[in-house]
């Protein structure tokens, strides 16, 4: 069922202050037991306000965009933890790759 959660991990969001990069990076990091890491998807965006569309593309409701942009402002990096993504998010985000790990 695509609308069931599929994951639940930390989204870090990071501003880099240096380089010719992309200054914005999202990283994705599922929960998972054991002894090994789960894997972690990242993007990377040029724009404040497309960081504040991707959190939109994966169903973070208004109150929770607007705290971590906030925190992002105030400093160098945002950290949301216990984020529920359904597999329709985790693949409108391009972050496919965490569905066939799962698998």
């Amino acid at each position: 069922m695509a609308s069931a959660i599929a994951s639940e991990g930390t989204l870090r969001i990071h501003r880099s202050i240096a380089g010719t990069s992309a200054p914005f990076r999202v990283t994705y990091q599922a929960y998972q037991d054991g002894d090994e890491p789960a894997p972690a998807a990242e993007r990377s965006f040029h724009h404040l306000q497309d960081v504040r569309a991707f959190l939109n593309v994966l169903g973070l409701g208004a109150d929770y965009v607007r705290d971590a942009l906030r925190e992002l402002t105030a400093g160098r990096s945002a950290f949301l933890t216990n984020i529920a993504l359904t597999e329709k998010a985790i693949k409108n985000a391009g972050f496919g790759s965490l569905v066939a790990a799962k698998g």
